[in-house]
Formats: C-alpha cells, sequence, structure tokens
C-alpha cells in the first residue's frame, strides 16, 4: 500500500558519478552539497546546467580545502521517457510494508566532468614537474674513427673512452629512475585526467611514454577510470568513462 501526499512533489531523478555519490553519502545532515546554475540548451535541446560542489570527490579533482575551489560538472537534462514516480518507505508510525509516495519526476538526466578550475589544473602541473626527471643523453663524435691515418693506440683508446661513457650513462640512467618520485595513486590519477583533457584517446605505451610513469603503475588508474575501444580506429585505446567525462568523439 502507499500513501499520496496533498500536493505532488517535482523530482530531477539524476545520475551522478560513483565517487561524487560516496562523497556525498558522507556528508552531514543539512550540508549543502553545492550549487545548480542554468546553462543553455545542447544539441538535442536538453536543459544544462553548471554543477558546483566543494565536496572531495575523491581523487577526480581537488577536495574542499585543496587549491581552495569548487570542483565543476555538467549536469544535464531532459524529459523522462514516460510517467515516473518516486516512493519511500513510510515514517516510523506507518504500518509495515507501507510507500510514500514523494512526488513525480518532471525531469531526468546525468552529471559529468566539465573540466578542471584553474587552480587545480596548476596544481597537477606542478606535481607533473616536481615528479619528472629525465637522464640527460650526450652526444659523443666517433667520426674519426674512421680516419684510417690513426694510429692503433688512440683508436684503442678512443674505443674505450666510447664504451666507459655509455657505461656511464648507463649507470646516470639507473641512478635517475631510482631517484624519480614514485607518484601516489590519487596523483596518478590527477595525471590521467590532465593528460585525457589534452587528447580523448590514448594507448598505455603511449600514455606512460607522455607521463614518465611506468605502464604497471599506469595500468590500475587506467582500468578504474578508462575503458578500451573494441571497435573503430581507434581499437584497442582507452578513453575516460562516461562518467568521468568520456564519450564517443
Amino acid at each position: 500500500t502507499h500513501s499520496r501526499p496533498a500536493v505532488m512533489s517535482s523530482l530531477w531523478l539524476v545520475k551522478v558519478p560513483r565517487h561524487l555519490a560516496e562523497s556525498w553519502q558522507q556528508q552531514p545532515s543539512g550540508h549543502s552539497l553545492g550549487v545548480v546554475e542554468p546553462g543553455v540548451k545542447d544539441a538535442m535541446g536538453r536543459d544544462t546546467y553548471t554543477l558546483r560542489t566543494s565536496a572531495a570527490p575523491g581523487g577526480a579533482g581537488p577536495s574542499s580545502g585543496e587549491a581552495g575551489g569548487d570542483v565543476e560538472y555538467k549536469l544535464t537534462l531532459g524529459a523522462p521517457t514516460g510517467g515516473m514516480y518516486s516512493f519511500a518507505p513510510g515514517g516510523p508510525d506507518a504500518p509495515a510494508g507501507e510507500m510514500v509516495l514523494e512526488g513525480r519526476v518532471t525531469a531526468k538526466g546525468d552529471v559529468s566532468a566539465a573540466g578542471l578550475s584553474a587552480g587545480y589544473k596548476q596544481l597537477v602541473r606542478s606535481r607533473q614537474e616536481a615528479a619528472s626527471v629525465r637522464a640527460e643523453v650526450e652526444a659523443v663524435d666517433v667520426d674519426h674513427l674512421n680516419q684510417p691515418l690513426k694510429k692503433a693506440s688512440e683508436i684503442h683508446r678512443q674505443k674505450q673512452g666510447i664504451r666507459d661513457g655509455k657505461r656511464e650513462r648507463a649507470e646516470q640512467k639507473q641512478k635517475a629512475a631510482k631517484a624519480q618520485k614514485k607518484l601516489s595513486r590519487e596523483e596518478l590519477r590527477d595525471l590521467v585526467f590532465e593528460k585525457f583533457e589534452l587528447q580523448p584517446h590514448w594507448h598505455k605505451a603511449d600514455l606512460a611514454s607522455e607521463t614518465g610513469q611506468r605502464p604497471t603503475d599506469l595500468a590500475p588508474v587506467l582500468d578504474e577510470l578508462c575503458e578500451r575501444e573494441k571497435f573503430g580506429p581507434h581499437k584497442m585505446e582507452y578513453k575516460l568513462k562516461p562518467q568521468y567525462g568520456g564519450g564517443a568523439r
């Protein structure tokens, strides 16, 4: 059974990213979750809004205390397909099994990433610069080794010098790799979001080369935030999941 209120409420049915829903569920009762500002209609005639929230979105953006700003999301709403209503369990004094009609769903849509704030982008760039350690490559001119008039002893010394130089550069490269800062899971997520703002599709190997991170370190973050194209020109490449702003491009 269910009871019907005297005045029917108009409700929005909105799908939000999991990390944002979990963050909102942790907020105390009565706490403001964010501000919704109206925008313009999209190409399909749906209403769009900008959602600004200071609730920490679990690594997809800064917390309310980091980078000092809210995170912006895009809220898109359209008409629901058919009649949709919202029910909830009755209060403590209601008979067992009774449901209360909360209202009618007048709009249905979803929330997706709208981009990171300028302050947060600067934070990601500073983290990236601090973590980037590049080994320098020294060019060695060996053209003179082909000159037939060189004495054998001089050629031997030159070859020995080349071998010593290669060994020294290999040791420097190993030291640089060990000295490179290992990014935390949150920093890796920030880095992946930053790179997917530059282009929508990435091969794992290309992303590893671009970020200077090992593919094995990137793999769990890519599995969490991305999905792989199975068909088309970007087959086997990664793109962001729809809840993080990804889609067909």
